[in-house]
């Protein structure tokens, strides 16, 4: 990844060591997630994946009250009979955030809502401002939540849960969404960020073809029976053993050292 980022307008994007820290940069409109939101989402997490050098990726937001609001309904309200055409471009951009080899931390400063929500499901380590509300506001709209929380949240926390939480857009605390396991840490506002960060140095020290394929075992087990999973992660670890940062590892392992 090059030093300098493209120009973009909607976020920002920089290096802290081998971290990639992105930022929604729409505090006025909740940084919700507008069309040049996510092709400029899309074009970071593009950057990130292919170069090596970066081994995690921070997501957060601007502005002290709001995360992300999820997707931007005033486009969407200005552009009637395009609203497919518009998300397309979003569940591509939220499929490669869920195939990101690399370990993803939301840093979640304000609340969370609809796809801002969602966002928090596809992490693997969330860190939650104590005073952030959560909640998927689309059923009163006319709607349902389109950013897979149908699929994960019930895979997540339960399936009664779930439909409690969808189809009563249930607002939930911060301590609920940490008590319900959808958070990893909460936090005062004012250490959500640098405690988001201590998280991405942790998973960015860890060997990055062992994270890639037990990120791929992990994703696999959502979806498919027990059986089936345990022998594709039996495929996944002869992969992983195979890197020279196993070798390493075990080297470390028999010296007595942490990674």
């Amino acid at each position: 990844m090059d030093n300098q980022w493209p120009a973009y307008t909607d976020i920002t994007a920089e290096r802290r060591d081998n971290i990639a820290l992105v930022t929604l940069a729409r505090p006025a409109a909740a940084n919700a997630l507008s069309s040049t939101t996510v092709r400029e989402l899309s074009d970071a997490i593009a950057v990130v994946a292919r170069d090596d050098s970066v081994r995690a990726l921070v997501l957060t937001g601007s502005g002290d009250k709001v995360f992300c609001a999820g997707a931007d309904l005033k486009e969407r309200t200005a552009n009637p009979g395009k609203d497919w055409e518009i998300r397309r471009p979003l569940m591509k951009f939220w499929n490669d955030l869920f195939m990101l080899q690399k370990p993803l931390v939301v840093a979640a400063n304000g609340h969370a809502a609809g796809g801002g929500f969602e966002l928090l499901m596809l992490a693997d380590a969330v860190v939650i401002s104590e005073n952030a509300q959560c909640w998927l506001p689309e059923i009163q709209w006319g709607g349902i939540p389109g950013g897979w929380g149908t699929q994960l949240l019930p895979r997540l926390v339960g399936p009664v849960r779930a439909r409690w939480i969808v189809l009563g857009c249930q607002r939930l605390s911060s301590q609920e969404v940490l008590d319900m396991g959808l958070a990893t840490h909460r936090v005062p506002r004012a250490e959500v960020l640098h405690r988001a960060l201590d998280a991405a140095r942790l998973l960015a020290a860890q060997p990055a073809a062992a994270v890639a394929c037990a990120k791929e075992a992990l994703r696999h087990a959502l979806s498919t029976p027990l059986a089936t999973g345990v022998e594709f992660e039996d495929r996944l670890l002869q992969i992983a053993t195979g890197s020279p940062e196993r070798e390493a590892g075990l080297k470390r392992f028999a010296q007595g050292k942490r990674a």
